[in-house]
């Protein structure tokens, strides 16, 4: 009888049960980091309906930075679960403060790009003559208030990838839950209206922050770390994760200023209804990023550990957890579309163009989230670029598209070209996400 190899026990068999296991903190942090933002767009809603509007064109902006934020945080996140598959926690914070001088720089330099530039977003986005102003300032507030975002993402993106994920979770619930309650006291009783959001948002990244620092004091990873040098192999991290997923980032955020230009022209109820169906959008694909980041953080500890023999049936798992769960949730989202969008939108009128985008596309969500998590591992174990080329022609292609059927047939038509995409999506990008781990880690395939 052939002898079982089992792996090391700092690198547990990775099933579907354990892979899940991983994915529910994960899980309900980024829930609670996806709701947040609802949760305010409600709250602006019933505040000012200029300030829901302005928040709304603010969206691809916010992409910008979510872009930048993702790269360091994901690139944080493959060295940390490296150093666990190696297990030497005292590089862990090291290479987290190494991303921080990187990032920083970047930052830093986005954001006076954008402060500088607000008046000319104001243009393109066809912003009102009489919001203008409003919107300039609150875009050159906000920028700074998401600058404060930074130390945050890189502590809980080191706990996340060493394997506390509950610790990472909580770090998002406090900077939330202060976020939100900070929102809901200014603009309700003081009059700020929009300006509530950028004060709101410092206030909950100094309190996730503190958190942060707690919770690593009470992991190895803070009592075993060595003095914070310059580490030269993040800009491999960043070079193989970082630098393709900002770039994929930022094609969503030129994207999604190519959509807003494609409703704009439908009126503010429109727009703000799409807005509000994307960041809907965002919250039903948390289970995808989830499971793809589990897995991927699974992979990554064998990596660490030179065991490449059990990336694919980790691979298997995780993709099989994620067509289980968007079976189901594709359903459970597109049946209860009017309450739901009802709940959201805060105004009538609002609410029916969120439910005519959830009526035409909500459905093909279940493609959608399952090709999101194949995408989300290409990119968080050495695949960025190839991640990357999958998605220039998803998000450029809803802008080009959707253009010429929103003209031709209005605004149904543009919402039909996304439903298409997300269709043929799944049909493609995990058959290659397969074929990328048999050839990258080749004695996993025999």
């Amino acid at each position: 009888m052939a002898q079982v190899v089992r792996p090391p026990e700092s690198v547990p068999w990775a099933g579907r049960p354990e892979i899940a296991r991983l994915a529910f903190p994960i899980l309900y942090g980024e829930i609670v980091g996806v709701v947040t933002p609802l949760i305010i767009l409600a709250i602006m809603g019933r505040v000012d309906e200029e300030a829901l509007y302005l928040r709304s064109l603010y969206m691809p902006l916010a992409f910008l930075f979510i872009a930048l934020q993702m790269g360091l945080d994901i690139s944080n996140q493959v060295a940390a679960a490296l150093s666990r598959g190696r297990g030497r926690p005292q590089d862990v914070l090291p290479s987290a403060a190494s991303m921080a001088v990187v990032g920083g720089a970047v930052w830093g330099v986005v954001a006076l790009a954008v402060i500088a530039g607000a008046p000319w977003i104001a243009s393109l986005l066809e912003v009102p003559v009489g919001s203008t102003a409003d919107f300039v300032s609150f875009v050159r507030w906000i920028c700074c208030a998401n600058l404060l975002w930074l130390p945050v993402s890189l502590c809980s993106s080191s706990l996340r990838g060493y394997g506390h994920a509950r610790s990472a979770a909580g770090v998002v619930l406090v900077g939330a839950g202060v976020e939100i309650a900070t929102v809901a006291v200014l603009g309700f009783g003081t009059g700020l209206g929009t300006y509530a959001l950028p004060i709101a948002m410092a206030a909950g990244a100094v309190a996730a922050l503190a958190y942060a620092f707690l919770a690593l004091a009470r992991t190895d990873v803070w009592r075993s770390r060595e003095t914070f040098t310059w580490r030269p192999e993040v800009l491999t991290h960043l070079a193989g994760a970082g630098g393709p997923i900002t770039i994929s980032f930022l094609v969503i955020a030129v994207s999604n200023f190519g959509l807003m230009w494609v409703v704009a022209p439908f009126g503010p109820d429109v727009v703000s209804g799409f807005s509000v169906a994307v960041a809907l959008e965002t919250l039903i694909l948390v289970p995808s990023t989830a499971i793809g980041s589990a897995t991927a953080i699974t992979m990554n500890r064998l990596r660490g550990a030179d065991r490449p023999d059990l990336m694919l049936p980790v691979l298997k798992a995780g993709m099989g957890l994620a067509w289980l769960t968007y079976a189901v949730l594709a359903l459970a989202v597109w049946l209860p579309r009017a309450p739901l969008a009802t709940l959201v939108a805060g105004t009538p009128d609002v609410a029916a163009q969120t439910e005519l985008f959830l009526g035409i596309v909500g459905l093909t969500y279940g493609c959608m989230g399952i090709t999101v998590t194949a995408i989300v591992i290409i990119e968080q174990i050495g695949g960025g670029v190839l991640a990357l080329l999958l998605n220039v022609p998803y998000f450029l292609g809803g802008v080009v598209a959707g253009a010429l059927f929103a003209g031709a047939v209005g605004v149904q038509g543009f919402y039909w070209t996304l439903a298409v995409l997300n269709t043929a999506g799944v049909l493609v990008v995990p058959l290659l996400t397969r074929k990328f781990v048999r050839r990258r880690f080749p004695e996993g395939a025999r």
